[in-house]
């Protein structure tokens, strides 16, 4: 009987085991997905400066598009701090587990 029980742990461990490493691994994909995604964000931000700096560098006449140009450029650094605090969140939430296991652990 008790082999029928150790089987039947076993069955199940195996089935949470699978689930966990399924979950992890769908994790870790949508995490580099997202990165992916920053990084596509960081260049297209890279891009839109050097526009705005070439804009800069010219003499723009039009009222139009020296409203434009400054709100492209209030915009583009908003995008950058919303990467670099979700960087920042990020890194915390990487670093956080860690200190609390090495906390118990002592």
């Amino acid at each position: 009987m008790a082999q029928v029980g150790g089987m039947l742990t076993a069955a199940v461990l195996k089935i949470v085991a699978e689930q966990i490493g399924s979950i992890i691994g769908g994790e870790i994909k949508r995490l580099c997905n997202l990165n992916d995604d920053l990084e596509d964000m960081r260049m297209t931000l890279e891009s839109v400066l050097a526009l705005l700096k070439d804009a800069e560098r010219q003499s723009v006449k039009s009222v139009a598009v020296l409203l434009w140009l400054k709100r492209l450029k209030f915009a583009a650094y908003d995008i950058s701090d919303m990467i670099d605090e979700f960087e920042a969140d990020a890194m915390t939430k990487a670093v956080a587990p860690k200190v609390l296991l090495s906390g118990r652990c002592s």
